[in-house]
């Protein structure tokens, strides 16, 4: 049986299809469409008529694709950026009337453990803590636990980081702010405080974004275990802070997530700094991936 899992993000739609074999699911198809809501927003947080036109045709183009290939049932789920568009009612019904589906969206918790259920394998190294470097929101989790007690969601990501400072870059007084409103939310919620990990999982399509930067910089060659370190992505963030080529490293990589890089690079190396997590970890495995799995144990149950 094939699985279809659509999510609407702050910056794009994305398709997973898996296909599921009694325990084992096993990718068949990863397709991203680039929708930026930020671009469709207005002032007052609601999406435009064009925004969500945008949005209705590419969920249409994802679900054509993932029938293509045989999946038997689809599904929708949005995160933190669906909660935050104030007509949001208005974007469901467009796509409900133009595919006959449902927009599941989650809650902060709900995301984090999709997030943790896609990555437990990651206990096998063990001290590991999970970073899900979402849009305008960030869960985090101890993938040493086994629960939603050991989860956090908060309104801390590149997208809501982006608006402490103005224009495109930040200067170096706006990526202070953005560590100390950072250190302020993990304290405030009380996020596994007096910890250490040993390292970061990072996981959402901003951390695989920041990775392909963090790669071409340094010339790292392809590989299947995407690793950072935390002293070299402080190296990064100053240089993309500072340097004239900072837009040419970042079009060449990542031209639709110009806005985002940089906050994406100080919430990772900040996170890490605070638990002094010295070794980034960049998962292929994301909420889509988790919700896939509750879904099969859902059924299988």
């Amino acid at each position: 049986m094939k699985i279809a899992v659509i999510d609407f993000s702050s910056t794009s739609l994305s398709l997973l299809v898996e296909e599921v074999s009694g325990e084992m699911m096993t990718p068949i198809v990863g397709l991203r469409r680039s929708v930026s809501i930020l671009g469709y927003m207005s002032k007052k947080g609601r999406l435009s008529e064009r925004g969500i036109a945008k949005v209705v045709e590419s969920i249409r183009y994802l679900i054509d694709a993932a029938e293509n290939v045989g999946a038997e049932s689809v599904h929708i789920i949005s995160t933190a950026s669906m909660r935050l568009i104030r007509n949001y009612g208005d974007v469901r019904a467009a796509v409900k009337e133009a595919t006959g589906l449902a927009i599941v969206n989650l809650d902060g918790q709900s995301e984090a453990y999709a997030g943790f259920i896609a990555n437990r394998e990651y206990c096998a190294l063990g001290n590991s803590l999970m970073l899900d470097v979402g849009g305008y929101s960030s869960s985090l989790a101890d993938l040493d636990g086994s629960g939603e007690g050991g989860m956090h969601s908060l309104d801390i990501g590149p997208a809501a980081l982006f608006q402490i400072f103005d224009g495109i870059y930040p200067s170096k007084g706006d990526v202070k702010k953005m560590q100390k409103t950072i250190g302020k939310a993990l304290e405030k919620n009380l996020v596994y405080p007096g910890r250490t990990f040993s390292r970061l999982v990072l996981i959402g399509s901003n951390a695989e974004a920041l990775y392909g930067v963090y790669a071409d910089h340094f010339g790292i060659p392809e590989s299947s275990l995407r690793t950072m370190t935390r002293k070299k992505l402080g190296k990064l963030i100053k240089h993309l802070v500072s340097s004239d080529d900072r837009a040419l490293i970042l079009i060449r990589n990542v031209p639709e997530k110009v806005h985002m890089l940089i906050p994406a690079a100080v919430l990772a190396e900040e996170v890490a700094s605070i638990f002094s997590a010295d070794e980034l970890i960049v998962s292929d495995k994301g909420v889509k991936d988790g919700y896939l799995r509750l879904l099969m144990e859902e059924n299988n149950g």
